[in-house]
């Protein structure tokens, strides 16, 4: 399990969330239509013009069963999403050898600074950082933030920061194991919204 195969589910996540979207979009403004043609059919029936007729339940039925699949769909790689953050066998391909800013480390107060890893081969995770923000309410867990470009650690040097990344990632999936229906229902609720 690593972030690519993360990134695709969150960008899978995120088109059918889109989608659903789209569909309820189009189920409410079916609805519209609907309370619009009440008028109509009595406008034509008075006019004595014939309206075409269009199956108004079988197309509210079928975008409801789109947008049912779509969200067992959603569920069910969020649940993907969520079990493989939690993994022990999680890879997050970050390059060994981290960039150290030199001015926020020896300017900091608390003697702490920014220990920036790149993921390695130029690689950005755009969708699991939209997706973890999601999950988490921000880009961080504990003294780690996530970027789609790189993960920063607050610490004052490489020691610290491997140290505070490898804590950061084990509290994080500690939490994730003991939360993980709580999250899942939470960002199922976020989806149908």
């Amino acid at each position: 399990m690593d972030l690519y195969y993360l990134d695709e589910l969150a960008a899978r996540i995120k088109v059918n969330r889109d989608k659903i979207a789209r569909l309820r979009q189009e189920l409410a403004d079916l609805n519209a239509r609907m309370r619009d043609k009440a008028i109509d059919q009595e406008f034509a029936r008075l006019i004595g013009y014939q309206q075409e007729d269009e199956d108004v339940e079988s197309v509210r039925a079928r975008i409801n069963s789109e947008i049912d699949a779509l969200e067992e769909t959603v569920k069910s790689d969020m649940e993907a999403f969520i079990n493989g953050l939690a993994s022990s066998e999680l890879i997050i391909p970050i390059d060994p050898h981290p960039i150290i800013d030199e001015h926020s480390t020896t300017n900091s107060s608390i003697g702490r600074g920014k220990i920036i890893y790149k993921y390695r081969d130029g690689a950005i995770f755009t969708n699991f950082v939209g997706m973890f923000s999601l999950i988490f309410n921000n880009c961080s867990v504990k003294d780690i933030i996530f970027t789609p470009e790189y993960v920063l650690v607050n610490a004052k040097d490489e020691r610290e920061a491997r140290y505070r990344f490898v804590n950061s990632i084990r509290e994080m999936q500690r939490m994730l194991v003991k939360k993980a229906n709580a999250i899942a229902l939470s960002v199922e609720q976020h989806v149908k919204r």
